[in-house]
This record gives C-alpha cells, structure tokens and sequence, in this order.
C-alpha cells in the first residue's frame, strides 16, 4: 500500500483502492460544487460549506481512478525532471522545436513578440545578462500573450463567444483556466510546446465560455471547435515534465 501526500497541513487521509491519499481541505462559499485539483504539492479538495464527510468521500470514490493516475503522474515528473542549466548552447524548447540558446548584443536581447511567420535559428541571451532564467523567461513571456491572444480570438469566433480578456498565468500546477466572468489564463511554458498543444489547450479553456464543468456537453464543444484535440492532448501529457523545468 502506497501514500501519496501533500505538503500543507492539516491534512485528511481516505484509501482510495489500495492507496491511501492525503489531502487538504478548503471550504468556501464561494463554491457551488465539490473542486478536486492536484499539483506538485498533491491533492486539494475545495467543498461549499453544506458538504458533508459522506459527500466529500463519494466525490473521491466516483473519481478514485482519476485522482490516483494524475498522482502517479507527478510522482513520475518529479523524478525525472532534468535540472536546467542555461546557458549559450543549452538547447531550448520553443513551439515543439528544439533551439539553441544564444548570446547577443543587450540591444539584440531586449523581449520582443516575434510575428507567428518568423522563423528562429536561436533563442537570444544578452552577453551581459546576470540572471539567465529571468532573461530567458521575460523573451518567453513576451511572445506568449500576443500568440494566446490570437488563438483565444480564433477559436472564440468558432464557439461565438469571446472572452472578455486573456491573461498570462505562472501556475505550477495547470496550463489554463477560465473565469464564470470569462478571463482565460494561460500558462506563458506552453510556448514551448507545438502549435497543436497550445491550441487544445486555449480551445479547452475557451469551451468553458459555454460549458463551466468537464461534462459530455463540455467535450463535444471541445471535439466541435478542435477535433484534433486528443492527440494534442496525449502529447501535451507525454511532454509535460520537459515544459516545466522553468
């Protein structure tokens, strides 16, 4: 029997087939339905203040399945994940294709978006740079809003709902999220990945605009505005740990 845990405490323990799982517990009033979320730091449960100890332990039972593959999942990433070193000739992911990291000119370096029909040879580090991974993640975060803002309009224009606004997120834990107020938040690492990943996950989040759950409903919008999105998503899961190292 295997324990999976989180760091922050108190924590509550259920076995869920043969494991048991440690998780917190939030309660908000906020919240309409039971929230399960699981990152680097393990299991969150979030309740409306009317759930009871039986309602909570039926939603883990109903997705024990779930709870114990994403688990496992980040136990894996966590193990494996290579330490990055940057510096010039470090290789670097950038919309699925390997670059290499290359000093310039600081003039050469300052964060510019780069136009979507731009082709790279490198990613720029300036000769004088002090700190690489804040240089290296202020290029990334420059050419990730104008690229997300873009695909949110494509696919938002497909679903005939647009969102209100489309934000960079630095979450550890998630590639994106939609606001009930229709404020999408993207993660700026997806930039590394290809253009297919990062377009299954903006079409997720803008299905949202229609369906705020992950219902039959919510995946046949998804299937409706990209139908490629499962293969998409199986790479995005296959190559999760490599656009964390950030």
């Amino acid at each position: 029997m295997s324990t999976y845990r989180r760091a922050s405490l108190p924590v509550h323990h259920l076995t869920l087939g043969q494991t048991v799982v440690e998780y917190s517990l939030q309660r908000s009033a906020r919240r309409r339905t039971i929230g399960l979320r699981i990152d680097d730091q393990g299991l969150r449960v979030s309740v409306p203040p009317w759930a009871s100890d039986t309602d909570i332990e039926q939603a883990l039972q109903e997705h024990a399945r779930w709870i114990l593959d994403k688990l496992r999942k980040w136990e894996r990433r966590a193990a494996s994940t290579p330490p990055l070193a940057l510096e010039p000739g470090t290789e670097l992911l950038w919309l699925g294709h390997s670059l290499p990291l290359q000093q310039v000119s600081a003039r050469e370096a300052i964060p510019r978006p780069v136009h979507p029909d731009q082709a790279l040879d490198f990613i720029p580090l300036s000769e004088d740079c002090e700190d690489a991974l804040s240089a290296v993640t202020a290029w990334y975060v420059a050419q990730a809003l104008p690229w997300f803002r873009r695909r949110a309009l494509v696919y938002g224009e497909r679903l005939g709902r647009l969102p209100r606004e489309v934000r960079l997120s630095n979450a550890r834990g998630r590639w994106g999220s939609c606001t009930r107020q229709g404020v999408i938040r993207l993660n700026w690492r997806l930039m590394q990945a290809s253009p297919e990943e990062i377009d299954y996950v903006v079409a997720h989040e803008v299905a949202h605009l229609a369906e705020m759950n992950h219902s039959p409903a919510f995946w046949n919008t998804v299937s409706r505005l990209y139908p490629g999105w499962q293969a998409a998503s199986d790479l995005l899961d296959a190559r999760d740990r490599l656009y964390r190292r950030f």
